[in-house]
């Protein structure tokens, strides 16, 4: 299995930029994502494939995830076919959701924390866009 890393935040002693957590199995992005909603910050996590420091091209595809809420999460998909992760039978969330970079408005937070955590569990498996949710074009 490929390694992902999850970046997070600033960290300047990282190549990245970032704080960064590299993930090869389910259970290591489990706990990986466990950890960092365990404080109850709310958090902007690129998700992609490999190692990347500053500098060097972008990765070609990957994730943005708001993660920390408990009710909702943010997954949008970075690809030359950027989407939006949905639940269409989630009502809008009432309010934008701020998180340690900026927020997010309800128009991104239509899925719920264990549907974006399937989602990211997939793409660690497969290394293409999850199939196990709905997407919007953004």
């Amino acid at each position: 299995m490929n390694a992902y890393t999850l970046a997070w935040g600033h960290d300047e002693r990282d190549p990245s930029g970032q704080h960064t957590v590299a993930v090869r199995t389910i259970a290591e992005l489990d706990d990986a994502l466990d950890r960092l909603a365990a404080d109850g910050a709310v958090r902007l996590i690129d998700v992609y494939e490999g190692r990347w420091a500053e500098g060097e091209p972008e990765p070609p595809y990957g994730f943005q995830l708001v993660w920390g809420h408990p009710e909702r999460a943010a997954l949008t998909w970075l690809g030359g076919d950027s989407a939006i992760a949905v639940d269409p039978s989630l009502p809008h969330w009432p309010e934008v959701i701020r998180d340690d970079q900026d927020e997010s408005s309800p128009r991104y937070t239509r899925i719920a924390p264990r549907q974006a955590r399937a989602a990211v569990r997939q793409y660690v498996q497969t290394g293409r866009r999850p199939t196990n949710v709905l997407w919007e074009q953004r």
